[in-house]
């Protein structure tokens, strides 16, 4: 499974996610749209794209409410990629905080994208539980 960590969380901590991944038994990689874009501000449906594109599996983990416009909203819908949105309470944090954060919540995602089929929204809350609470997506 491979992880795309939007521009609006630090690269940073998709790096420690991705060296922490490399240690657990899923092999997950973590990858940050800096690094997979070869910059910033590559515009979400080219990128988007390329995922769709991809022979991986894909899952984009994003502080963006994927709703700023109907044909954005509607491409994320539709695109046939879990997503999981770090809710309006994790604009508050800040970067230590969020990464924290994220390691205490990423043994719950990693076992929930591997056993879900299908693609997903999960809207992750700042406060941690033992699921992800989400919704099966247009299949594409």
């Amino acid at each position: 499974m491979h992880f795309f960590i939007d521009e609006n969380i630090s690269p940073h901590i998709a790096n420690a996610l991705n060296h922490l991944a490399n240690l657990c038994s899923e092999s997950h990689t973590v990858v940050h749209a800096k690094t997979f874009n070869g910059g910033y501000g590559v515009p979400d449906q080219v990128w988007l794209e390329r995922l769709q594109q991809s022979e991986e599996t894909w899952v984009i983990l994003s502080k963006d409410r994927f709703n700023k416009g109907d044909p954005e909203m509607f491409a994320f819908e539709n695109c046939g990629i879990t997503t999981i949105n770090l809710g309006k309470d994790w604009k508050k944090k800040n970067g230590w905080e969020t990464a924290l954060r994220l390691i205490e919540w990423w043994p719950v995602i990693s076992k929930e994208v591997i056993q879900t089929t299908g693609p997903m929204h999960y809207d992750l809350t700042w406060v941690r539980s033992p699921r992800l609470k989400g919704r099966k997506k247009a299949i594409k």
